[in-house]
């Protein structure tokens, strides 16, 4: 009986499929980073779409958890389409994004997610 799990053995042989994982673990946070923006906001696909230049198939894709990663332009869009904020770090160290998702309450000001890197 084989004592490493066959994510392990692909793992150790294939960089690049763990590459792609890394990638899309990432892609998946910011979607739903996105997708819990809008929804903090109370807003559907369709109101981004006539709030924004984005077309809602478009809205559809940023918020799938798979799939290509969005260009920056694209994702500034949405932020503002959903009178959201966005902030960007850069660190030496690791960040923790759980340090800086609050609790949820009634003030809008608070963080709704966080994607670390």
């Amino acid at each position: 009986m084989a004592t490493t799990s066959f994510r392990n053995r692909v793992r150790s042989r294939r960089p690049d499929v763990v590459a792609g994982a890394e990638t899309h673990e990432f892609k998946r946070k910011l979607a739903l980073a996105l997708r819990a923006l809008r929804k903090e906001k109370q807003l559907t696909q369709k109101d981004i779409e006539a709030r924004s230049t984005l077309t809602q198939p478009m809205i559809s894709r940023l918020e799938a958890p798979t799939g290509g990663l969005p260009n920056w332009d694209t994702v500034m869009r949405y932020v503002q389409a959903c009178d959201g904020h966005m902030l960007l770090g850069f660190s030496g160290s690791e960040f923790d994004e759980t340090a800086f998702v609050s609790a949820p309450s009634a003030a809008s000001d608070d963080v709704v997610s966080a994607v670390a890197v």
